[in-house]
């Protein structure tokens, strides 16, 4: 039947807001590509051809499908009308009309709705937002509760992935085969296969296979390789981790590099600013970076080094460096002064 409906999409204020990842006026261009489609400033500059069904659609009208447009043009055929004048209400509503646009009826279909005035707009909102949910499943990903999960139209995944409740998922992102979100905010980024995101901000990253990163960890612009930890408390700007590295709580890593298969350890500090500019960490491979270690950039740190804790390190070491920098330990007869006397 498409070959010979011909679809108007007619441009409008509300047009231009952002639904679920795409501008409103993206989805019925998109979901109706395979009819013969034009788009036009104003209704008045559609040209209707007689012998044809000219459908009028308002770019603000997301939710219409060729299924229903087809549907609708049954109606306009069993009438004998030829020109169909979409959500001409804003509720749902539809207009048929003869050539010479004068309305002849009203009827009305649940996707025929604008998203203009706020309660139209979270009625498409959510009509949307299960569509895309339900995509999702059917493409074999794996979520236990439409009601507490956002997923964005142009969000992507593999069979398998494994989407718990409290996840909104954003932008340009995509799931690998197996991973698993929970509680996350994931905003254009890739997760690997067999990855688990728990109760995390993921922004602009790379989460590579088998990576484990939660909870209440973030990611910003970062590239994390296979098999690495990103624990509790941690945050990683602006920097790789090769595969293997793990940094398990309450550590800053910015603006660095990070060999393969390091360890970061409990509250260390990249000191990647010096109040005017940011400079760059590299740190080597099977590096022991001990305890609430402080790494002032600009900083290489040579392959193999072992820095103990408490240390903080400004110039660069060599390989198989042991680095320690500790104000010296003092200790005094008597015990603690401040603890008062049992007598």
């Amino acid at each position: 039947m498409s070959e010979k409906i011909k679809i108007w999409f007619v441009e409008t204020e509300s047009a231009g807001r952002v639904l679920l990842g795409r501008e409103v006026r993206e989805y019925a261009p998109r979901s109706l590509a395979a009819f013969d489609c034009e788009r036009v400033e104003r209704a008045e500059q559609c040209a209707f051809v007689k012998g044809r069904f000219d459908v009028v659609i308002p770019l603000d009208m997301p939710l219409v499908t060729g299924e229903d447009v087809e549907r609708a043009v049954e109606t306009l055929r069993r009438k004998h009308l030829s020109v169909l004048g979409l959500g001409d209400e804003g509720s749902g509503a539809f207009v048929t009309s003869g050539e010479g646009g004068e309305p002849h009826c009203r009827l009305v279909l649940p996707h025929f709705v604008k998203t203009e005035g706020a309660k139209n707009f979270r009625i498409v909102y959510n009509l949307m937002k299960e569509r895309i949910l339900s995509r999702l499943c059917a493409e074999g990903v794996f979520i236990e509760d439409f009601d507490n999960t956002v997923a964005d139209d142009t969000v992507e995944a593999e069979r398998g992935a494994v989407v718990l409740p409290f996840c909104t998922l954003r932008g340009r992102t995509s799931l690998g085969a197996g991973c698993k979100v929970a509680g996350a905010y994931i905003e254009d980024s890739a997760i690997g296969e067999g990855a688990e995101i728990v109760m995390s901000h993921v922004v602009s990253s790379e989460v590579g296979e088998r990576t484990t990163v939660g909870p209440f960890a973030r990611l910003r612009g970062a590239v994390i390789d296979a098999g690495c930890r990103i624990g509790d408390f941690v945050e990683v700007k602006g920097s790789r981790l090769h595969e293997g590295v793990k940094s398990a709580h309450l550590t800053y890593i910015g603006d660095a590099e990070v060999g393969a298969r390091t360890n970061v350890g409990c509250g260390t500090v990249f000191c990647n600013y010096d109040g005017n500019n940011k400079h760059r960490t590299t740190v080597g491979t099977d590096c022991f970076i001990g305890a609430n270690s402080n790494l002032v950039a600009p900083l290489n740190i040579g392959d193999g080094t072992f820095v103990a804790a408490g240390t903080t390190v400004t110039r660069d070491t060599e390989s198989g460096s042991f680095v320690i920098g500790r104000v010296r330990q003092e200790g005094r007869e008597g015990g603690n002064p401040l603890r008062k006397s049992s007598r």
